[in-house]
């Protein structure tokens, strides 16, 4: 007999689509862009995840509780004013 034993897990990256589904926005476009245009300034700002896969051949991937984390304080993301995302990861964790 073999035993097995599931874990659930949950969905880390999500395409334009998805995000637009989460956050309730028609066309998340242009604050995709701005999301994206900030991780890349900042690198480090959203260690220990990677904020988003961007695929040749796919749509790009953003990791939810990047995007969230951003979506949640963008005004103060941009400004350096914010929570870090380490300390904000666990309870985005639990909220999405």
């Amino acid at each position: 007999m073999i035993y097995l034993e599931a874990e659930k897990t949950t969905q880390k990256y999500a395409s334009r689509q998805d995000i637009a589904k989460i956050f309730g926005y028609k066309d998340p476009s242009k604050l995709l862009a701005s999301f994206k245009k900030h991780a890349d300034e900042n690198p480090d700002y959203y260690k220990p995840v990677q904020p988003y896969i961007e695929n040749r051949s796919m749509n790009t991937l953003y990791n939810v509780y990047a995007f969230a984390h951003y979506f949640q304080n963008r005004d103060l993301v941009e400004v350096n004013r914010a929570i870090p995302f380490k300390e904000d990861l666990e309870d985005l964790k639990e909220v999405y």
